[in-house]
């Protein structure tokens, strides 16, 4: 498949995996590239179903999003920690890629305690994507308030909601077309956008006003078809965004407040002569299913350290590129096809990155650290 005998010496040593009853996998393997650090994996969480979005607090807590409808809190990122609490969000609507989305934690959560989550409901007899507030205890999560109610059409086609909080301070995100490519292109949708707002819900003055509209609203850019990934680079503060194409031009998009990435009108790098932002990178003929995304960052990982890793569905591995100039390239892949289809990756604060399996049951957590 195109972009993977791009691989730059990747050499995975075999998995040694010794299982345990309701925790994690922990037998760590070693993986070595030429070009980077030796990494370790370690499986360190096992029978989850869809773990959609993983975000770890300051003070190690692991928070689990499930598309079915649960959000699990571990005690830490090391194998087999226990859960502390499991909570089923109310009224979920769970169907085809509907259902338990983006996480994520406030800016302040060592203060408040609060996070956030984005999920699939029927409320007021339609079926929306919304975003809900919980405040965290040592020992259970309460839902607190909803920020986003309406806005976002739920569907099992092209459903992504993947939630980040900005270095602004902003929560910032991702949404799919919902199967409806014209949406992508109406401004007054909030659906197949880049969405910021403020942490109450509520609208922030600086951002863009769209073509048609007399006042800045929740989108900030437009154009997206099934956005899976959405990062910031700890450096520059840029907000980077993954979507998947339709059957080819996977792309990586760096957004910009108003930028129109073009789908359906565009797909790939061929729409800057009508107006349109072209992808910093994209997959050409070849389709990867294109999900979660993270940089890397730490002295630990040597000449690695600010790269951007994405997590493929359908080629089950992990890309690895560079950023230079408003240009993405492929480095190297990891963890080739040994886990199955991989959906998100989160960097943790102490430099690690975690990755998710979607296999609809028995999925995995697996932590990836450089060998020190």
């Amino acid at each position: 498949m195109g972009g993977r005998g791009l691989a730059v010496g990747v050499l995975l040593a075999s998995v040694a995996i010794a299982c345990a009853p309701g925790g994690g996998i922990a037998s760590p393997s070693t993986s070595a590239s030429m070009s980077g650090p030796a990494i370790t994996e370690t499986v360190i969480q096992s029978g989850l179903i869809v773990p959609w979005e993983v975000a770890v607090a300051p003070d190690g807590r692991m928070f689990v999003t499930e598309r079915p409808g649960t959000i699990s809190v571990f005690e830490s990122t090391t194998p087999m920690a226990k859960r502390v609490t499991s909570t089923q969000v109310s009224g979920v609507r769970a169907m085809g890629e509907a259902g338990l989305l983006g996480l994520a934690l406030d800016p302040d959560f060592p203060r408040n305690q609060f996070l956030y989550v984005c999920v699939s409901r029927l409320d007021q007899g339609e079926w929306r994507n919304e975003v809900l507030r919980y405040r965290a205890s040592a020992s259970a999560l309460a839902v607190e308030t909803t920020i986003l109610r309406a806005g976002i059409v739920a569907s099992g086609l092209h459903d992504g909601c993947r939630m980040h909080f900005g270095p602004d301070g902003k929560l910032w995100i991702a949404t799919g077309d919902g199967g409806v490519p014209n949406r992508a292109q109406d401004a007054t949708s909030l659906n197949g956008k880049v969405l910021r707002i403020n942490a109450d819900g509520s609208v922030p003055d600086d951002n863009p006003t769209l073509k048609g509209q007399s006042a800045p609203s929740a989108v900030y850019a437009l154009g997206l078809r099934n956005p899976g990934g959405l990062t910031f680079d700890p450096k520059s503060g840029t907000c980077f965004v993954v979507d998947a194409g339709d059957q080819m031009q996977d792309e990586i998009d760096e957004v910009s407040a108003g930028a129109n990435f073009g789908w359906p009108a565009a797909l790939g790098p061929n729409g800057s002569g009508r107006g349109f932002i072209d992808p910093i990178w994209s997959s050409g003929a070849a389709m990867l299913a294109v999900a979660g995304a993270a940089f890397l960052s730490g002295p630990d990982w040597g000449a690695w350290s600010g790269s951007l890793i994405i997590a493929t569905l359908k080629e089950q591995d992990l890309r690895r590129f560079t950023l230079d100039e408003k240009h993405a390239t492929e480095r190297d892949i990891l963890l080739d096809q040994t886990y199955g289809r991989l959906r998100s990756v989160t960097a943790a604060p102490d430099g690690s990155i975690l990755v998710t399996t979607s296999t609809g049951s028995g999925d995995r957590i697996i932590r990836i650290t450089p060998k020190r």
